[in-house]
């Protein structure tokens, strides 16, 4: 008998079934934990809404159902409305749907997306007023970190505003809001953010600020650092938080606005009396159309005006334009020896 070599031999086709199997538990394994794991967040889901309920707040809605197998989890709610007490200002807002979502192997970080059209109803000088909120995005992002809200985000495209019952709005359409915030490992809450394209409502037309620089803001930009935000999170007092050494410090701030094209940079905090107080350079691209502007707002006087003009024809040039300082007083704005408004206590 002539033995067979090892060649002629038929291969075992184990090796080529493993990768299958393996696949094929892999996917079962997954179905599995995605099953154990949306239950346990819709269970979150509704703990979280009963604490709420418990604080004061009512909370209804039609629908609640996590659905996104099997790549992400998506709480999804279904004609929602939710009010709030009246300690934190009894506002209630309908909404038509929204939704929560995070990766299955990531559920630290949640995007919250609510659905196109919302109804705000709250109070303007004890007047109820109900408005209506249309948008095309409106989303936010929040990231958490041992159990902590250590990052949120939020981005809102096309929104407009349309009063249903009282007061007409200020502002009447906005096209992008874009916001981000990061707590620091020193305490420090570090924000920015975007507004373009703010229109103020057709009511505001014969008002002196529309009329003097125009009904749109191009552009409003804010890069900012809270320090000691641990103080004012923890105590919830505005005070005790400026006692603390607690400030606003602009980084970088941007406006475009009819004649107001500037930059500026400084340190706001709070008086004795709660009310803002600091001081920021202004840098001008054009101090003349800017203070013809205020002028026409009934912002500043002619007197005012003059010292404004002699003010930026001694004042430092930089490649941007001429830099004035911003102060908040006792009060008073002033921008360079000019009082230019009022500002009032923090509630």
């Amino acid at each position: 008998m002539i033995a067979k070599s090892a060649s002629d031999r038929p291969h075992s086709r184990l090796g080529l079934y493993l990768p299958f199997g393996a696949l094929a538990l892999l996917i079962v394994v997954h179905a599995i934990y995605w099953v154990m794991m949306s239950g346990q967040i819709r269970t979150a889901a509704e703990a979280w809404i009963e604490d709420k309920v418990e604080a004061g707040y009512v909370i209804d809605y039609s629908t609640l159902k996590v659905r996104g197998y099997p790549f992400r989890f998506t709480i999804h709610l279904s004609e929602t409305d939710v009010s709030a007490p009246v300690t934190e200002g009894g506002w209630r807002i309908s909404l038509d749907a929204a939704a929560a979502s995070a990766q299955f192997y990531n559920l630290d970080h949640w995007i919250v997306t609510l659905g196109h059209n919302a109804i705000l109803d709250t109070r303007i000088d004890g007047e109820r007023s109900q408005y209506a909120l249309t948008s095309e995005k409106a989303r936010f992002s929040l990231i958490t970190r041992k159990g902590m809200t250590s990052q949120i985000g939020a981005e809102i495209n096309a929104l407009t505003i349309d009063a249903l019952s009282g007061p007409e709005p200020l502002i009447g359409s906005i096209d992008r809001f874009a916001m981000n915030g990061r707590m620091a490992e020193t305490g420090e809450f570090i924000s920015g953010f975007e507004v373009e394209g703010v229109r103020f409502d057709e009511s505001q037309s014969e008002e002196p600020l529309p009329t003097a620089f125009g009904d749109t803001i191009e552009l409003f930009r804010l890069d900012s650092v809270l320090t000691e935000f641990d103080t004012l999170s923890l105590a919830g007092d505005p005070l005790a938080w400026s006692r603390a050494g607690g400030s606003l410090v602009i980084r970088q701030t941007r406006l475009d606005w009819g004649p107001a094209v500037l930059t500026a940079a400084g340190e706001v905090t709070l008086d004795s009396q709660v009310r803002p107080a600091g001081r920021l350079s202004v840098v001008l691209s054009d101090p003349e159309s800017l203070i013809s502007a205020l002028e026409d707002a009934r912002l500043v006087y002619d007197e005012q005006g003059a010292a404004l003009r002699l003010a930026a024809m001694m004042a430092p040039r930089r490649d941007e334009g001429i830099a004035l300082p911003f102060l908040m007083q006792d009060g008073g704005l002033f921008l360079g020896p000019a009082r230019i408004g009022n500002v009032n206590a923090l509630d």
